[in-house]
């Protein structure tokens, strides 16, 4: 079996399985398209779902945010114009110490209430997240008491008492008069409550310029934390706060975005350190995109996965005129929103397999009726294909199969009779190449066919012999480039190629070649091209004479007549000799030379 024959057979396909693959292929490709395009609507529905629930919740935490650190300063501002308008007094801090209890009754987001003098000294009530008040008023520079207030504001018992406390190198002070307005100071360890968080401070200048007071309040990062665990972005979703340096300020997780070394001090976070996985890997996630912790005043989406999830997230930048630079993280996986989704895509997927089950079913059913008469054709035309010109295809109920039925009945009549004229037309054919062939077997001359390249095709005993070579068979294996090994002269092969190629044809064309013991004799040739029906050449075919008698004869012709040329001009030369010395003139000089006297000639 030929590659060819392979080949072919790789490239066929039965009826049934043309008829049925794509008849089967059509319901997937359908049921698939519709499935997915159910997906994609799908996923693009919960794609503007999750960016409308993180947008809503940003917003929602920027509106808290905005309401939880701006009473900070309102409260600052409200001292500091109680103490301008007099209704409060430096040199009354009970009166002083009241109206912060009571402040921190009003704000409870707010943890401790406090005013730093510039000699050091300090007013400070704060309250502990079990709800317990304190006092810590400086009673001389330096000193501190540690008081615990009962639920009227007034001091209980002594809890503490520190001597060296100054207000002015506490962080809250030097952020307020540096800057000389409202101002929030970075993330820090409240000295008296140990609780983290930021302080909102004012400065107090008299009419002369000169500081007065600074008023501050604390607002404890676990508040926000707490605010952000009553959103509900997602059923894992989460919300977390971080400053520029990457450090955690919340998050709804109900993680503390702080730990307590081993001093006992509370100690802030790293959101790459938490303990929250999603937290940490989302973390992770911005640290490769710069841009996102540099945003400033818009928003950023993002897609990233995690453990080949993929999760929506929403970077807003949170800032203020005092100093607060935060930005707000919102995090949602698309598996909380894909469920459906996905429960839809596995039912099309289930629908999509009992259809292509139905329509396979039906489709080798519906085949294997269209197709068994169109089988018989084919078994009959194998048949006929072997020679069995007897068989007829019986009629189909098949209007069209019916009508090749018909055709090939009348094919096979008609192939009949083309046999039967192709059988006389071979027998012709076959006298006539027998006559051929003899006469190119018998013929006296050298009869040839050659490629263009210089390669010959087929050559007949006579041309073989005019080369000396004893069989054609032997001279076609010899002679491999007819141009180089035949021709004496090469450039007599090029002006024969020429020829042919400009007329086709050449008459009489005598050129010297080489035998096969290397002697060399005169040749002519007649030839002609053969193309196909595209005028593109096949070969060449010719016929070759041996002329080196005639050219012999001709040298000898020549030789002779170029003797005969000699003899007659030899002839006429004494004859013109002859009329010469016989003139008179010669005669006259002669005598007269006869007479010189040469020596005195000379002398």
């Amino acid at each position: 079996m030929t590659n060819e024959t392979i080949n072919n057979k790789k490239h066929k396909f039965k009826i049934r399985t043309t008829l049925v693959v794509p008849f089967v292929l059509e319901v997937i490709v359908a049921v698939s398209l519709v499935a997915y395009i159910s997906f994609r609507n799908g996923q693009q529905a919960v794609e503007i779902l999750a960016r409308q629930t993180r947008l809503e919740t940003a917003a929602r935490t920027q509106r808290v945010l905005d309401d939880y650190f701006r009473v900070p300063h309102q409260v600052t501002r409200s001292n500091v114009y109680s103490l301008r308008i007099g209704e409060t007094s430096l040199e009354e801090p009970t009166l002083l110490e009241r109206r912060f209890f009571y402040q921190l009754q009003v704000f409870p987001s707010l943890s401790e209430i406090y005013m730093g003098r510039p000699d050091g000294s300090i007013v400070w009530v704060g309250r502990q997240p079990d709800g317990r008040f304190f006092y810590n008023t400086t009673t001389f520079f330096l000193q501190r008491k540690l008081y615990e207030l009962d639920g009227e504001g007034k001091r209980t018992k002594l809890l503490k008492v520190t001597n060296n406390f100054d207000a002015r190198k506490r962080p809250w002070f030097k952020v307020a008069t540096s800057s000389q307005s409202q101002s929030w100071t970075k993330v820090y360890q409240a000295l008296t409550l140990h609780t983290l968080g930021i302080s909102a401070a004012e400065p107090y200048y008299d009419a002369e310029g000169n500081l007065v007071a600074v008023f501050a309040t604390d607002l404890p990062l676990k508040g926000i934390s707490n605010f952000l665990q009553t959103l509900k972005v997602s059923p894992h979703g989460q919300v977390f706060i971080l400053d520029r340096q990457g450090e955690m300020v919340a998050t709804s997780t109900g993680e503390n975005p702080f730990i307590t070394n081993k001093d006992g001090k509370n100690q802030r976070i790293k959101a790459i350190e938490s303990n929250n996985n999603l937290t940490k890997a989302t973390a992770k996630y911005l640290q490769n995109y710069p841009i996102s912790w540099a945003v400033k005043t818009k928003i950023q989406e993002r897609l990233f996965t995690i453990n080949q999830q993929r999760h929506y997230l929403l970077i807003q930048s949170y800032t203020d005129n005092k100093g607060l630079d935060l930005l707000i993280a919102v995090v949602v996986p698309e598996a909380d929103f894909m469920e459906k989704i996905n429960q839809n895509t596995r039912t099309s997927i289930i629908l999509c397999i009992i259809s292509l089950v139905i329509a396979t079913i039906v489709g080798i059913i519906v085949t294997r009726w269209i197709t068994l008469p169109i089988l018989r054709i084919a078994h009959t035309s194998d048949q006929v294909a072997n020679g069995d010109l007897e068989h007829h295809i019986a009629p189909s109920l098949i209007t069209e199969v019916n009508k090749l039925a018909d055709s090939f009945n009348i094919m096979i009549e008609q192939m009949k009779n083309s046999f039967n004229t192709l059988e006389r037309k071979n027998e012709e054919l076959q006298i006539s190449e027998e006559n051929y062939h003899s006469i190119f077997e018998n013929a006296l001359e050298g009869i040839f066919q050659s490629s263009p390249e210089g390669i010959f095709i087929n050559v007949n005993p006579a041309l073989a012999k005019i080369y000396g070579y004893n069989s054609p068979t032997e001279m076609m294996a010899s002679i491999t480039n007819i141009g180089e090994q035949l021709y004496v002269d090469p450039e007599k092969r090029t002006e024969f190629s020429e020829l042919l190629a400009k007329r086709e044809a050449v008459k009489n064309f005598e050129y010297r070649c080489y035998c096969k013991d290397r002697s060399i004799i005169w040749t002519q040739i007649d030839a002609r091209v053969v193309k196909d029906s595209q005028g593109n050449v096949l070969y060449y075919e010719g016929i070759v004479q041996d002329i080196r008698d005639r050219k012999r004869r001709e040298d000898d012709l020549r030789k002779q007549l170029e003797e005969l040329k000699i003899e007659i001009d030899h002839t006429k030369r004494e004859k013109e000799v002859a009329m010469l010395t016989e003139s008179s003139f010669f005669q006259e000089v002669q005598q007269e030379m006869a007479e010189v006297d040469l020596d005195e000639f000379w002398s």
